[in-house]
């Protein structure tokens, strides 16, 4: 099966719509993402088929090329204030505001958000929270986090795997597995029952200043066996003084905005990862390479599956790709449906 142009999959996804297939249907079919499928039927819900098609005519650019990333990644590192930004860091959205000035593409806050964090430059985004918790408190948490959970949760009974799911809707893959692990157990119901936590608890303005005066005295001070301060250890201190448990990254990032970073034991470097463009060429080479034996290309197996396409992938690309993103490659070369789950 040739590679199905953006366009024809848009309308092949209106129409299934509009015959009352599920969204987790039409994705497998179309390659579509869940949360653009959920879009579209809310635009043909609202607006009927036009509103589709109005939508598939803006022709605004998808993407970022080389150049501008190098651009934005370089306006991150650096102060807002050069872009007439009043503020000491950046927020998703001031980011996001940017990048619709410069270059005219609108990303959601979510993919920008993805942006920052493929660059290693979350700790260029503020922290206090006043700033970090603005968005939040436009939507109830607990709306927005039980919808997510019920997206999950419908894709994982659909049959997608904890890897697409993920990927598709952007939540950790640990919290979709233990999300698949009590659908499994209990059914739906159990994501339904789930609590939402507060996200608001974190540290207001004075318990900072009492946390920055205890960081300033050393880790020995507090009973710790270190001259620099460790992640874990941050850790503990914020929970046994304030009650309240923060998360590796963001103990990491706290400690950096309260100007302690030099206290910190240092991060273990990160490798660079290679950038490698999917474009027409390697999926032609997929859809031609899971149409051959697996045999062929030194492959002890009769048929393709998720792990063998992954390792040929890796071979002729030199990047380990996920399980997911391998699934989504598959997908859009046509071949998904090839590529089989059986281990053996």
């Amino acid at each position: 099966m040739e590679r199905i142009p953006l366009a024809r999959r848009k309308a092949l996804a209106a129409e299934l719509l509009l015959k009352g297939e599920r969204p987790t249907d039409i994705s497998r079919k179309t390659g579509l993402s869940f949360p653009t499928l959920r879009k579209y039927k809310a635009l043909l819900d609202s607006g009927g088929p036009a509103s589709l098609a109005r939508l598939s005519k803006r022709g605004s650019r998808s993407r970022l090329d080389e150049e501008a990333l190098s651009w934005l990644v370089s306006a991150i590192k650096h102060s807002p204030n050069l872009h007439g930004i009043a503020a000491t860091c950046w927020t998703v959205e001031q980011v996001r505001n940017l990048i619709l000035q410069r270059f005219g593409v609108d990303y959601s806050a979510s993919h920008v958000a993805h942006i920052i964090r493929e660059h290693g430059l979350a700790y260029r985004l503020t922290f206090t929270a006043a700033d970090a918790h603005a968005q939040r408190r436009q939507r109830p948490v607990s709306d927005r986090d039980a919808v997510r959970r019920k997206a999950a949760a419908e894709m994982l009974v659909a049959g997608q795997s904890a890897e697409q799911v993920s990927e598709a809707l952007n939540i950790g893959l640990r919290t979709v597995k233990t999300y698949e692990s009590m659908v499994g157990r209990e059914g739906l119901v159990a994501l339904d029952q789930l609590a939402t936590r507060d996200h608001r608890s974190t540290l207001d303005s004075k318990a900072l200043e009492r946390l920055k005066v205890a960081l300033e005295k050393g880790p020995r001070v507090h009973g710790f066996e270190s001259d620099l301060w460790r992640n874990r250890d941050v850790q503990a201190l914020i929970q046994h003084r304030f009650g309240i448990y923060h998360s590796n990254g963001y103990v990491r990032q706290l400690v950096t905005k309260l100007g302690l970073a030099d206290r910190m034991h240092p991060p273990k470097r990160r490798t660079e990862k290679k950038r490698v463009t999917i474009n027409d060429e390697v999926l032609g080479w997929v859809a031609m390479t899971v149409k051959q034996s697996p045999r062929e290309h030194g492959i002890e197996g009769d048929h393709w599956n998720n792990a063998r396409l992954r390792a040929v992938v890796q071979q002729r690309l030199g990047v380990e790709f996920s399980r997911g993103y391998i699934r989504e490659i598959a997908i859009h070369a046509g071949v998904a449906d090839m590529v089989t789950r059986r281990q053996d």
